[in-house]
């Protein structure tokens, strides 16, 4: 396994005392296992955690001990992660007998109607009493078909690649359109049973459905679908959405009080000689 889905919150809070070291341990286990498929010794665990030193070791130890089961034959198994390698590995047999089954179909067809070209190939010679036809005798089929005729009877037409690949997404729920336009992307490839499975994982981890992440897909011009990709273009697009000024707030704010000001009435405010002081001084 390549990928394997990590619940933050579960995490948090069965592993959530952990010191760093032990964090990195636990994560660097799981990682290991699910990777190889198979659970470790505890000499093999302390290999695929490249622990070195005695803080290490111990660390290594104490997340054994803590979220994993010693077994009789000296491994040490968690029950989720092997409840999730068996799904894995389920879904992975389901998709190859399918793959077979439709290959075994598809050589069937190819031979059966290799059969029927063969056959049609061979040369028929005719009877040495046969009577040949007149110059002017009529032939025995008539090919001169109507329009009428030809519109009852309209031939098949043919799917390409490119459209079955199309059609599956439509089926799946995806617009015409998008599926369209991410199969074009894709140079008329159809998405295989594996890739599906990855891509429902992928929009799973950014809360999305395999359809919203086609369609996404498609807008973004991908051929495919990935939840770090999303994830950098949301990003990027919120950076877009800022305004430009917000690098020059003071000239937003001296703008806004400018037309105040110039909307209110001018009032003088030069200083008044004082009537008290006037008297006094004709005293």
């Amino acid at each position: 396994m390549h990928y394997y889905k990590r619940n933050i919150g579960d995490y948090a809070k069965k592993a959530g005392r952990l010191s760093m070291l032990e964090h990195g341990a636990y994560t660097l286990l799981m990682d290991a296992v699910y990777d190889r498929e198979t659970f470790p010794t505890l000499e093999e665990a302390l290999d695929w955690a490249w622990a070195r030193d005695e803080a290490e070791v111990a660390a290594v130890k104490f997340v054994l001990s803590k979220f994993f089961e010693l077994q009789e034959d000296g491994r040490y198994v968690q029950n989720r992660i092997q409840e999730e390698l068996d799904s894995y590995k389920s879904k992975a047999e389901t998709n190859a007998r399918i793959a077979k089954d439709r290959e075994a179909k598809r050589k069937y067809k190819h031979e059966a109607s290799r059969t029927v070209h063969e056959a049609c190939e061979e040369k028929h010679e005719p009877s040495p009493n046969h009577k040949p036809l007149t110059n002017n005798q009529e032939p025995v089929t008539n090919i001169n078909i109507t329009a009428d005729e030809s519109a009852k009877n309209p031939k098949p037409k043919r799917i390409t690649k490119k459209q079955k690949a199309i059609n599956a997404l439509i089926e799946m729920g995806v617009g015409e359109k998008y599926a369209q336009a991410v199969i074009e992307k894709r140079k008329g490839s159809e998405f295989t049973e594996l890739a599906i499975e990855e891509i429902k994982l992928q929009a799973e981890a950014v809360n999305l459905n395999f359809v919203q992440a086609i369609e996404f897909a498609a807008k973004q011009e991908w051929g495919s679908f990935r939840a770090d990709w999303y994830q950098n273009r949301m990003a990027k697009q919120q950076q877009a959405y800022h305004p430009q000024n917000q690098a020059n707030p003071w000239a937003e704010y001296n703008q806004r009080v400018g037309e105040q000001f110039s909307q209110n009435e001018m009032v003088d405010v030069t200083p008044k000689k004082s009537v008290l002081i006037e008297e006094v001084g004709h005293a």
